[in-house]
């Protein structure tokens, strides 16, 4: 049989951002708001000028029949 590894359609996707500026802390904790992480690194941006980022996305996912 053939399967395939896909999104748990009860899971939810979550997103970690973290500034890769060595003197700054900034981050944002796992979310599932992904619109409002992406503005939070946007305006983090603007603020600071800092425009590198370190992003986790993470899912559950499950083994279905292909």
């Amino acid at each position: 049989m053939d399967y395939r590894l896909t999104q748990h359609p009860d899971g939810e996707r979550t997103l970690t951002l973290r500034c890769m500026n060595p003197d700054c802390g900034w981050s944002v904790a796992p979310t599932s708001d992904l619109d409002r992480a992406q503005d939070d690194a946007i305006r983090h941006k603007g603020e600071t000028g800092h425009a590198l980022f370190a992003r986790t996305a993470e899912d559950m996912a499950v083994v279905v029949k292909a």
